[in-house]
């Protein structure tokens, strides 16, 4: 598989958001830069064909399960699992350009280490939500190619 490593470039430099923001901003960017998918649709398997479809099918089953386990670690007060996936979570949503996602997974590890478990259930609950946008939006940008 030829890779073109800028396709998948993480946004660190991404200023974040507060929790005030995360949870209630007025003003809305998209779920997904979209600029990103259109690099991430370069990577071609040995044929020349893009992997796109595959990428984003593994992306789109593997977060459902890992907002699973965010759940119940938030709600045993497990900080540092909650951590742990955060963490996970933060690279995989930035590889896809849902740079909303990938600053509450951020936000959620940053909220785990302190130990405020009310900030931590209040972002778990805000990063599902920015994930059904995301994940909206994946869909019908797949739809349409």
């Amino acid at each position: 598989m030829r890779q073109d490593r800028t396709a998948v470039a993480q946004p660190e430099g991404m200023p974040g958001r507060d929790i005030g923001e995360a949870v209630g901003s007025v003003e809305e960017s998209p779920a997904v830069d979209e600029t990103v998918i259109e690099q991430l649709a370069t990577i071609t398997d040995g044929q020349g064909f893009s992997v796109l479809g595959e990428l984003l099918h593994a992306f789109l089953s593997a977060v459902p399960g890992r907002l699973e386990t965010l759940d119940r670690a938030a709600s045993a007060g497990e900080l540092v699992a909650v951590g742990d996936q955060a963490h996970a979570l933060t690279g995989s949503a930035a590889s896809f350009g849902a740079r909303g996602m990938a600053d509450l997974c951020r936000q959620l590890r940053a909220s785990a280490q302190t130990g405020d478990l009310e900030a931590t259930q209040r972002l778990v609950g805000a990063l599902h939500a920015e994930f059904l946008k995301v994940r909206a939006w994946l869909v019908t940008f797949r739809d349409r190619s």
